[in-house]
């Protein structure tokens, strides 16, 4: 039961945190933007955090569960990437749907690239 909670815990912050993002990348730019940028971020971290981890080992278990699954698995956003997609594609927009697949497909697994190197830095 604590194990659920942790995990609740973190996803209830991510989730927030990626919805007040949201907001702020959407009066500048369109959803995709902020789609992919909150994507590209978690990426880099989910796999800094587990590059330093395997690493490391000296994360507790709390940690692992409230980080990586509940925080920054609430944090990113694949279902919404596939809906933004979509939406683009039925809205004629088949140039920009393809550009935000080719975008968040690249740039995300680069930034996970990113942070698994950086990881073994420290």
């Amino acid at each position: 039961m604590t194990n659920i909670l942790i995990i609740g815990l973190g996803g209830f912050l991510g989730a927030n945190l990626r919805y007040f993002s949201g907001l702020l990348m959407s009066k500048y730019y369109h959803e995709m933007f902020g789609t992919l940028l909150v994507n590209m971020i978690g990426s880099f971290l989910i796999a800094l955090f587990y590059g330093y981890l395997n690493d490391k080992n000296v994360m507790s278990e709390e940690l692992r569960l409230l980080i990586p699954i509940g925080l920054l698995g609430s944090f990113t956003t694949f279902s919404t990437f596939s809906y933004t997609t979509l939406i683009l594609f039925q809205d004629g927009n088949i140039i920009r749907g393809m550009l935000n697949i080719v975008l968040s497909i690249t740039f995300c697994l680069m930034f996970a690239y990113l942070g698994f190197i950086t990881s073994k830095i420290f």
